[in-house]
């Protein structure tokens, strides 16, 4: 039986051809599985940040209380939060009981709109509440680093 040549490189190509197919229909399965994975991961993301906004909306953030119930609602006079300067210089105010966190905002530009003002206020204003909230607990900290411009250059 003679082998003709033009159907063995018609049979090549096809072979070549349902090999590219496997390959990009593979390449298009893995970017779906991808994104797919990649929005499972952001939703997961948003439900478990506004689960933690909902209980750190609802905590006093004070000591006491006893039971399941009393978990967030504490009633004692002190509250359960602890300042914390960190190595870098600034200080927070971290919540035992809901890991709230409050931090000092960052300076404002002198280009801020009023909107911009406005909220730097209210976080201001924020923050300073939680850092003259009454408490038992000691203050922590940890030695400060301070970088001065001929420090950089030497490393």
């Amino acid at each position: 039986m003679p082998v003709d040549r033009k159907q063995i490189m018609e049979e090549l190509e096809n072979l070549q051809l349902e090999e590219a197919r496997e390959t990009a229909a593979k390449r298009q399965q893995d970017r779906l599985g991808r994104d797919s994975r990649a929005k499972a991961i952001e939703m997961s993301l948003r439900r478990d940040k506004s689960n933690q906004e909902r209980i750190q909306s609802g905590c006093t953030h004070r000591k006491g209380g006893k039971g399941v119930g009393q978990i967030y609602a504490g009633n004692d006079s002190n509250f359960a939060v602890i300042t914390y300067t960190l190595s870098h210089g600034p200080t927070i105010v971290v919540c035992q009981r809901c890991y709230k966190v409050w931090r000092k905002p960052e300076p404002l530009s002198k280009k801020a709109t009023p909107e911009q003002r406005a909220q730097y206020k209210l976080e201001m204003a924020d923050y300073r509440y939680a850092i003259n909230l009454p408490t038992d607990n000691e203050p922590g900290g940890t030695v400060l680093f301070a970088f001065a411009p001929e420090d950089e250059d030497a490393a």
